[in-house]
Parts: structure tokens; C-alpha cells; sequence
């Protein structure tokens, strides 16, 4: 048969790829508003992006079925029937998802559905005229996303107020931290893993009781920011959140603002870099793919995808980077946007010479929010997103080894937020502002470590390790720490900031300040994503605090002890392999992950590679069996086998100074025997090479 004329070919495809394509996308961001809303997506940004979405790939693929037309009429024929079967495969495997059967049957049957699709729409008039007919339930479907979803609205005035102080204010909002991770088994600050944090305690008016409001960032920084409850559907932008600092101190003060996950500044007063649309929609396009695998593809073929965790940004970005010289990853690394780090340092450039009063300094960094890479040094190491997928997603938290190895990168990456608390203590005190300012460290919620449970579903067993957070206040003029007990709540901040600035608030708030003597709250209420609320006493908070904390030190100790000793291991870790007297496992294959970055390490730049990841094709061996590794021949760390995605797997963390500039040689052992004679079964030759 002769297939219709390009014109309704274009609209069918139009028609398949918008059933299977385009509505679930719309759908994923009418649920996930913030996707959007983070990034200061336009009305017009969002109807470019719609139609782009809705017109390009059917445009394409019309194009080309003409152009391979014009040397064969039945080879354009036959491939617009493949596009119409590809096209159709999306929607295929979302409805095999519940099911999972398997990568290899997936893919067969969502073969032979396009097949089947393919021939119907040959055989049969009435498919093409439905096809024809359905073009307007795609129409329907994108006029009411570009309507209907919430923009951005840039702009608003301030309050009209009059402000007689000139107090300049610090605002430090950290991501995903939770006061556990910084306090030893006494309840205290650790000093010596996380200096800056007990100087500010030294410093600076430490609440030990804060609890977030909101188990989730794009209701939580809000209610730090404007000292209300979040409501059930509201996204982090102005036009949800009129009411906040910014718009009370818009008139009156100059506002140095960076925000990451909020659009609250009005731009009259925050005028915000903005890239040219182009690569603002490939950014939205880019991480919207890795979200739109996520949600279409079964398990068994999502496994290599990046990982979502909680985050609205930088799936792809933060996917392994592979290549093919060792050089090429560093330079890779070293030359793509950090953003944390850059945020952070054009947050610092603010504090340069001039005048400070009447400034508002803000910056909200996701940190130490997962992916976990940062040492506490600052130097960075590559993460597989298949291992932490494991560990961050909501309902694979079933791995003790890899929950404590997340625990204990968690715990590392702390270590580098220290270390930028420091840095923004000492710019304050060299510019001359610090006893004078105002200055708030905190962060917008917790998270949990616990085996089987969500890192961040908040739950009676979770409650304290994601609703307690760090909560620092330096007052103008103070000079020496102290600690105030109660239990506060970050929507506190807000009313405290305007009290200390002599600001009778002209809205209501759901807030207290701080500075007054009466005790607060008895009890914490966190809302959850569903908008539901989960209350917790006082006693409650305490008694998981006291677990969260024994655990803690129970695994990683505490002060001087390495976060990266392993106790089990203890006894052969230092030694040379080759003391040992190691066996070679017959046909044992080992295959590293980025296995160029162990070629060419440069211990000057701003990576090294302590995350030794990779695949063990032979031998099986048994599920949590012990594993060991040698850098340059020596043993470095040991870790336990698991399994994800059909392969058998490792993941080894060891410290920096395992390596040495150049090529470093990697190997990989079972260990066994006993704790006092372990004995050594090489997985090789290695992957590099070498024995």
C-alpha cells in the first residue's frame, strides 16, 4: 500500500510520541513543579520548551523518511514505520515497569509491540484515522501544561518600612545536615573532625534543640526565609512566597543574594545572571531525559542511570566520566562548573572593600547533600551513579555495606562544609565586620542513614536524624559562645533577624523570635511531602539523637579517628599484599570503573580518585564476602561484595595518601582465613595489566 502524504505521516508521529513521550513529561512536572520553578523557567521558556518537546523529534524524523525517499520510495516507507514503532517504545516499557521482566525480555517485547504497531498501522485504515482523530489529545494536553504550570514571577516591591539599624546580616543556609553527624558520644561538637564548626559554637549562640518544618528543600529554605509553614503545593519561587527577607529588607538594605533551589529575591533587587535560552533548555533537556528514563524505563534497565536522590538538577552532570586517557578525565573534571565550589566563592567576593552596613549577604549551597564527592580537604573524587543509586534511592537502602560506606562519604563531605564555615568565618573577621554582623549558619533539613529506610522519608525511626539541624547565631556584638537549650524551629530565624534589626514585621508569621526567654515548643512537627504532618516529643528527638550518635561513633569513631579506618580490617591494612603470600584466583576477571583515572593521578589538582569502584566477572563468590585493595601494592581498604544490576560488584573507599603522582597500579583480593592469620586471593591479573 502507498502511505499517506507527509503532511499526516507528521501528525501521526506527532500523535504516537505525544501519547508516549510528551504527556508523561508534562505530567512529571505538573507533579514536580520545582523541576521548573529552580531553574527560573519563563512563560516563554516553558512554551519553547513545549514545543520543542512536542515537534522536534516527529520533525525530524519526517525529514529524514523524505530525504532517504528521494533514492527509495519503500525505503522512506519502511522507516517511517520503524519511527512509528520506536516512537511507541517508551510508552512500552512504562507499562512494563510493575512487571520488570528482565532487561532482555523488555526489550523484546517492546520490540514486537512496534512491530505489531507498525503492521496495524499498514493493515488496517482505521488505526491512521484514529491516529489522525488522537492528534488533538496531544494539542489539548500541551496548551494546558504551558497554562497551567507555575512560572517564576521575577518581580515585586518591597515592604515599605523604615529601617534605623545598619547592622549587616549573614545568612549561611547548608543542605541535608543534620546535627548528628557533627557530635561526639557526649553530645559536643567534634573539634578535631570539624574545627569550624566548634570555633562558631565558641563564638556564637549554638541551639542544639532546632528542628527543620519540612522534611524537603523547596519547602524548607522557604520557611526559613519568610518564618511561615510551607502549604501543600506551593513552590519555591515569589509568587508563592511574597512575604520573605528579601522583599522586608528590598528598600532598605543592599542584598548580596545567591540563591540555588529558590527564586525569592525579587530582581529589582537581585538581578540574576541568566544564560541564553539555548543552553538553559539543553540544561532542562539533559536532566529531564535522566528524570524521564527514570520514570518509563523497569529497574533492570534504569540501573545505569544517574541518579535522581532528591535533587531537581545536575542528573547528567553528574554522571562517571570516562575516557579513554587518564589526562583527559582530570582535565575534564578540573574544567567543568563545581558549582558548589564556584557558589561559594562568588559568595565570598562579596565581602570585598566597601562598605558593609546595611547589607544582606545570603547563600544557600547543597551541602553536604548527596552525590557525596567532596573530601574534607576539598578535593574531589568521581562517584559511579550506579552505586550511589543504590544508596540514595527511597527503596533500595538494603545494603548494610553500602548504607555505612554512603554514612561515611556523608560524614567526609561534612568535613568539607567545615571547612567553607571556616573560610566564611575568617573573610568576616579580615574584612572587619564580624563582632558587628549578624550571622546565621544553619540548614534546611537532615538525613537519616539507617538500613531499610528512605534517607529522607521522614519516620518515628528517621525522625531525629532529618528533623534536628545544625542552628548557629552570632548577635552583633557578641563575644564569647553560649548554648540555649530550647527547642527552636528554622521558621524562628526570620522573626529573630527582624527583631535584632528593630523591624516591627508588617505580616504575620507562623515563627517566634529567638530572643525572647520563654520557652518555645514542647514538642516537633515536621511536614512531609504529602503535606501530612509528623509530631515528635521532646524525649522522642532525644532518645534517637542518643541512638543516631552511638551509632555513628560506633561505626567511624570519633576525633582523631580516620573516617576512612575500617575496624575489621585494621590488621592488614598498611601491610604489603605481597606479605601475604597472596593466591591467584584461576580466570578471575576484575574490571575498574574509570579505570583511566588510576593511569595518570595528580595528586595537585583538585582530583583523586579514593573511590575505588568496579565489576568482578569471575569467580562467583559469595554475597558480603570480605574484600580487600592494594595501591601500588600495599593494602589500602577493605570493603564487601554486593550485587546490583546482575553484576557482582565492589566498592572500596581509601585515603588520599594511598596514591602517588602517575600511574597507580590497582589490585583486588578476597580475603580470608581468620582476623589473626587472614590469608589473600588475588582477583587478576587486574584490569590494568598487571599481577
Amino acid at each position: 500500500m502507498t502511505l499517506p502524504p507527509y503532511r499526516l505521516r507528521f501528525a501521526h508521529l506527532v500523535a504516537v510520541w505525544g501519547y508516549a513521550v510528551c504527556q508523561p513529561v508534562f505530567s512529571m512536572l505538573d507533579d514536580n513543579p520545582e523541576f521548573l520553578a529552580i531553574r527560573g523557567s519563563t512563560r516563554l521558556e516553558i512554551v519553547v520548551f513545549a514545543a520543542v518537546l512536542t515537534l522536534a523529534a516527529p520533525l525530524l524524523a519526517v525529514l529524514a523518511e523524505w530525504l532517504v525517499s528521494l533514492m527509495s520510495h519503500k525505503a522512506g516507507d519502511l522507516l517511517h514505520l520503524v519511527f512509528l514503532g520506536l516512537f511507541v517504545t517508551p510508552l512500552t516499557l512504562f507499562l512494563l515497569k510493575q512487571l520488570d521482566p528482565g532487561p532482555t525480555a523488555a526489550v523484546v517485547a517492546a520490540a514486537a509491540v512496534g512491530i505489531a504497531i507498525a503492521a496495524s498501522y499498514v493493515r488496517w485504515r482505521q488505526v491512521r484515522t484514529f491516529l489522525t482523530v488522537s492528534l488533538v489529545l496531544p494539542v489539548i494536553g500541551f496548551a494546558l501544561f504551558v497554562t497551567d504550570v507555575p512560572v517564576v514571577v521575577d518581580d515585586a516591591a518591597g515592604a515599605r518600612l523604615h529601617v534605623r539599624s545598619e547592622v549587616p546580616v549573614v545568612v549561611f543556609v547548608l543542605d541535608e545536615f543534620p546535627t548528628s553527624s557533627l557530635l561526639t558520644s557526649k553530645g559536643r561538637i567534634d573539634p578535631v573532625r570539624y574545627p569550624s564548626f566548634a570555633q562558631l559554637a565558641r563564638d556564637a549562640t549554638w541551639y542544639p534543640g532546632a528542628t527543620t518544618v519540612h522534611e524537603f528543600t523547596p519547602q524548607a529554605v522557604p520557611a526559613i526565609l519568610s518564618g511561615r509553614f510551607a502549604k501543600q503545593g506551593q513552590v519555591p519561587t515569589l509568587a508563592d512566597h511574597p512575604d520573605n527577607l528579601f522583599t522586608l529588607l528590598g528598600e532598605s538594605y543592599r542584598l548580596r543574594v545567591h540563591e540555588t533551589m529558590t527564586y525569592l529575591c525579587p530582581k529589582r533587587y537581585c538581578p540574576r545572571h541568566r544564560d541564553p535560552l539555548p543552553r538553559r533548555l539543553g540544561s532542562l533537556f539533559s536532566d529531564l531525559r535522566v528524570a524521564f528514563l527514570h520514570r518509563v524505563l523497569p529497574n533492570s534497565l534504569a540501573e545505569g542511570l544517574p541518579s535522581l536522590g532528591d535533587r531537581w538538577s545536575g542528573f547528567a552532570r553528574d554522571a562517571l566520566l570516562v575516557a579513554e586517557d587518564g589526562g583527559d578525565v582530570f582535565d575534564a573534571v578540573a574544567g567543568r562548573d563545581l558549582s558548589v565550589r564556584q557558589q561559594f566563592n562568588d559568595f565570598l567576593q562579596e565581602f570585598g572593600p566597601g562598605d558593609f552596613a546595611r547589607t544582606l549577604y545570603f547563600v544557600d549551597l547543597s551541602l553536604p547533600h548527596s552525590p557525596w564527592r567532596f573530601l574534607p580537604s576539598g578535593h574531589e573524587y568521581l562517584s559511579p551513579t550506579t552505586i550511589d543509586w543504590k544508596v540514595t534511592g527511597s527503596d533500595r537502602r538494603d545494603d548494610p555495606w553500602l548504607v555505612e560506606q554512603a554514612y561515611r562519604r556523608h560524614l567526609l563531605q561534612v568535613g568539607y562544609a567545615d571547612r567553607l564555615v571556616g573560610r566564611l568565618r575568617d573573610r568576616l573577621v579580615g574584612s572587619g565586620i564580624w563582632n558587628e554582623a549578624l550571622v546565621v549558619v544553619t540548614a534546611d533539613h537532615g538525613v537519616s542513614f539507617v538500613v531499610g529506610r528512605g534517607g529522607r522519608a521522614i519516620s518515628r525511626e528517621t525522625f531525629a536524624d532529618i528533623a534536628r539541624i545544625p542552628l548557629f547565631i552570632k548577635y552583633p556584638g557578641q563575644r564569647g559562645g553560649s548554648v540555649d537549650s530550647r527547642m527552636v524551629r528554622t521558621i524562628d530565624i526570620f522573626p529573630t533577624i527582624a527583631e535584632v534589626l528593630g523591624i516591627r514585621l508588617p505580616w504575620a508569621v507562623d515563627g517566634r523570635s529567638l530572643l525572647g526567654s520563654a520557652s518555645h515548643v514542647a514538642s516537633a512537627s515536621v511536614i512531609r511531602q504529602d503535606g501530612s504532618p509528623l509530631r515528635a516529643s521532646r524525649r522522642e528527638i532525644e532518645l534517637g539523637m542518643v541512638r543516631a550518635v552511638r551509632r555513628k561513633t560506633a561505626l567511624f569513631g570519633e576525633g582523631s579517628d580516620s573516617l576512612f579506618r575500617i575496624p575489621a580490617s585494621q590488621k592488614i591494612i598498611g601491610l604489603r599484599a605481597s606479605r601475604l603470600r597472596p593466591l591467584d584466583a584461576v580466570g578471575a576477571e576484575v574490571h575498574l570503573d574509570a579505570e583511566a583515572l588510576f593511569g595518570d593521578v595528580r595528586l595537585s589538582s583538585w582530583v583523586i580518585p579514593v573511590l575505588i569502584t568496579g565489576t568482578i566477572e569471575k569467580p562467583e563468590i559469595g554475597a558480603n564476602d570480605e574484600l580487600a585493595v592494594a595501591v601500588n601494592g600495599r593494602l589500602a581498604g577493605t570493603a564487601r561484595s554486593f550485587r546490583l544490576g546482575g553484576e557482582q560488584r565492589f566498592s572500596f573507599l581509601v585515603p588520599p595518601t594511598a596514591f602517588r603522582d602517575g600511574f597507580n597500579r590497582i589490585e583486588v583480593f578476597i580475603v580470608d582465613g581468620t582476623n589473626t592469620n587472614p590469608r589473600l586471593v588475588r582477583l587478576g591479573p587486574d584490569s590494568q595489566g598487571q599481577h
